[in-house]
């Protein structure tokens, strides 16, 4: 029972190295044609390579992609917890990160730290679990993520103040 609890934080370490953040992605129109009215006139239909669409994901499937997306979910739950504080101290950044995504995280708090600088509100998302391999060791997960800081403010840590985010 105890592996089983464990699954998630281990395919979110593996996901959060393969992370896949997208500004195209974001938004339907920002992709060529997106949100374009149909062409005008008859339409033939011509045989196509394109393999058919993938059958439905199985329920343990759909349950590891479940699980893949709640550890994301509290991954960036702890990573807003320390960057409103300046630190990951009292926070589980380090049960939902590791590696790469960890050491940004620690080298990113450092310097906001350095610069008198913390986060307000949140970001928000949308991630998608695009692929996962859950029999490979360790599990890997690649999650596309559109990601808004607009709500996401950087302030002055001693006096509260906006900061103008770098651009």
């Amino acid at each position: 029972m105890e592996a089983l609890r464990l699954r998630p934080v281990l395919l979110t370490a593996a996901a959060a190295l393969v992370i896949a953040v997208s500004g195209s992605a974001c938004s339907g129109a920002s992709r060529p044609g997106a949100g374009a009215p149909p062409p005008a006139g008859p339409t033939t239909t011509t045989p196509s390579s394109t393999p058919p669409p993938a059958p439905s994901p199985s329920a343990s499937d759909a349950a590891d992609r479940a699980a893949v997306l709640d550890a994301y979910a509290r991954f960036w739950a702890e990573q807003v917890k320390a960057y409103a504080q300046g630190a990951s101290a009292g926070t589980e950044v380090e049960k939902y990160a590791s590696d790469k995504a960890l050491g940004s995280t620690r080298i990113d708090l450092s310097q906001k730290r350095d610069q008198g600088v913390v986060l307000t509100g949140a970001p928000k998302h949308d991630p998608q679990v695009e692929a996962l391999d859950a029999a490979s060791s360790p599990n890997v997960a690649t999650i596309r993520d559109c990601l808004d800081i607009t709500d996401w403010k950087p302030v002055n840590k001693a006096t509260g103040q906006p900061l103008k985010a770098p651009a």
